[in-house]
């Protein structure tokens, strides 16, 4: 039970009408970011695709912390309370870290997602993933959290309906930051670091990764490796973007999604929400 001032920690949101026959997707922000990461995405969409958003606990406005939990978790709550269960996820930033942590757990111990999360394949935005252990270094600490900031000026800029100052936009980054708090970051740091022991090459639900050419905060390079390494992966690159290529380019994002989609098994049945 919520106290008197406590946020609820997910939200959930349908952004669009049920589809006659389409498909159903649900759309997980990053760190730090809302469901607003997605606006852009949301009026450019495929044809009879219904969308409905996550409000994560991770998200800007969103708990300061909560108690430990398997984060992974979050995601498995929110598709399970879509009506009429999900066709496709589609994750951006540290929520991609989350989504394919969840997928290489049920396959490491045999489980089907598409039986036991009704998915029939998952998008990878501008995904985290390092290979190897060794690939993470002491030096780069400090500059992950510069890193943070730097994916905080850029949700900014993306959502912004006219130019932004860089002094303006980097106050504002900042103090996206202190109201994120160290918790979330720590998670998401962990998180990042679990990724090279991930056997996501047991990973055979369809997964297409896109990433921006020009991602300064999840290296394109990343993406380009992780989608080589899954069992079951495809990749879309978009030129001239950086970490949020549904918002810096939607016609193209929209393509690539919809492009996905052809190869996927037909959608759930039109779900009858009151």
């Amino acid at each position: 039970m919520l106290r008197q001032g406590d946020v609820e920690p997910l939200v959930l949101r349908q952004r669009t009408a049920s589809g006659e026959a389409g498909r159903r997707a649900l759309l997980l922000h990053g760190l730090g970011s809302s469901e607003s990461c997605w606006d852009a995405f949301v009026a450019h969409r495929p044809p009879d695709l219904e969308l409905w958003s996550a409000g994560l606990p991770w998200r800007a406005g969103g708990a300061f912390a909560v108690a430990e939990r398997n984060d992974t978790a979050w995601i498995t709550e929110a598709v399970r309370r879509i009506p009429g269960g999900v066709d496709v996820v589609i994750a951006h930033s540290y929520a991609t870290v989350l989504l394919l942590t969840l997928l290489a757990d049920l396959a490491e111990t045999g489980r089907d997602p598409r039986e036991e999360l009704g998915v029939q394949g998952v998008v990878l935005v501008s995904p985290f993933h390092r290979q190897r252990p060794e690939d993470f270094t002491w030096a780069e600490l400090p500059a992950f959290l510069d890193l943070l900031r730097l994916g905080a000026e850029d949700g900014i800029r993306a959502r912004s309906r006219k130019p932004i100052a860089p002094d303006l936009r980097a106050e504002m980054a900042e103090r996206s930051c202190e109201q994120l708090g160290p918790h979330w970051v720590v998670r998401h740091l962990h998180a990042y670091l679990h990724t090279p022991f991930l056997p996501v090459d047991l990973v055979d639900l369809p997964v297409h990764v896109v990433v921006g050419d020009q991602d300064p905060i999840a290296p394109p390079a990343e993406g380009t490796r992780l989608a080589a390494r899954l069992g079951n992966g495809s990749i879309d690159r978009i030129d001239g973007c950086a970490h949020t290529p549904m918002a810096e380019r939607p016609d193209l994002f929209s393509l690539a999604v919809q492009q996905f989609l052809t190869t996927l098994p037909a959608g759930h049945p039109p779900a009858a929400v009151n």
